[in-house]
């Protein structure tokens, strides 16, 4: 698959180009980015590359603002550390659209998953599955791609987009008691 592996940049290519151009230069930017350097950074977290790829996808789609993606990722590294889910709802919009069904229904993305959605039987349900997923859930950018290979030292283990900002943070904590607060002053349950 090729999953993860496509850079995803702004790409002008001459006319007449194929789109077996237009991968090609997708992966070679890829390669270009994911630098030895990169590479042996996540060694040194105790990821292998095809790893750190894979948190990567996760913080990609996890995160909206580029200061908190290696927090998120250190967050993730914490619950990899300890051998528990990362209960991270985009894989399991990723599991959820698996079924072409799903999709035509809600898209690639489905907002509002449902209990049903969340016990899906995947191996890239997160929720349900300790560990990282089989594989990348989408290709990340540079900027995700670096904080998962240089996460955050961090003891926060959970956190919720704020939803009263609306801009894309979170709200962080290190207690479930703290995230069950931070759920229920943003309206949750």
């Amino acid at each position: 698959r090729l999953q993860g592996f496509l850079f995803p940049d702004t790409y002008i290519l001459p006319e007449g180009s194929t789109a077996s151009d237009l991968v090609a230069m997708m992966l070679q930017t890829f390669v270009d980015k994911f630098t030895p350097a990169l590479q042996e950074q996540a060694r040194q977290h105790g990821l292998t590359p095809y790893q750190a790829l894979t948190l990567a996808s996760i913080v990609e789609r996890e995160a909206v603002l580029d200061s908190e993606r290696p927090i998120i990722a250190g967050v993730f590294m914490n619950r990899l550390a300890k051998g528990d889910t990362l209960g991270a709802d985009p894989t399991t919009q990723f599991a959820v659209a698996l079924d072409p069904a799903n999709v035509a229904k809600y898209g690639w993305w489905k907002q509002g998953l449902s209990e049903a959605d969340l016990a899906i039987d995947s191996p890239y349900n997160t929720r349900k599955n300790p560990g990282l997923p089989p594989g990348p859930i989408t290709n990340p950018g540079l900027k995700s791609i670096e904080a998962a290979c240089n996460p955050t030292k961090t003891d926060y283990y959970y956190f919720v987009a704020d939803s009263k900002k609306g801009d894309g943070s979170h709200l962080f904590s290190v207690t479930l008691e703290q995230q069950n607060a931070n759920i229920a002053a943003q309206g949750g349950p």
